[in-house]
């Protein structure tokens, strides 16, 4: 019997069937494709060539993070979000350090650190209670 969980019984719509990407952007799944010919297709006509190209010196162990990669320019919202959300975490990061350094109480400090990154909440304003 086997001990592991279908890895896809969580996800919305149906089972991957490796013929595309599927990334989660806010609540909204995201699909890119995830062959050569569909990420050639889908990328502007001035990108194909050095897409080709990337491709065909890519070794074999990297040739799935690649494909990833150029899947990604084909739908620049997704790199968009993730940027945003980077910020969004670094900014309470560095409002975290703040008030570790004017001396909040550490466990106090990370689980509101916590807290806002799981629910995507941000830092509030130094002046507002906590």
């Amino acid at each position: 019997m086997d001990e592991h969980p279908n890895e896809h019984e969580y996800q919305d719509g149906p089972e991957p069937d490796g013929r595309t990407f599927r990334t989660l952007v806010g609540d909204e799944w995201i699909v890119t494709p995830a062959t050569i010919a569909g990420i050639r297709d889908a990328l502007p006509e001035d990108r194909r060539d050095e897409f080709t190209k990337t491709i065909e010196d890519t070794p074999a162990r990297d040739m799935a993070l690649i494909m990833n990669r150029w899947a990604r320019r084909t739908r620049p919202e997704i790199d968009e979000a993730t940027r945003r959300e980077m910020d969004r975490i670094e900014g309470l990061g560095i409002q975290a350090q703040t008030e570790l350094i004017m001396g909040d109480d550490q466990d106090a400090v990370q689980d509101r650190f916590y807290t806002r990154v799981r629910e995507g909440g941000t830092w509030p304003d130094a002046g507002s209670a906590r």
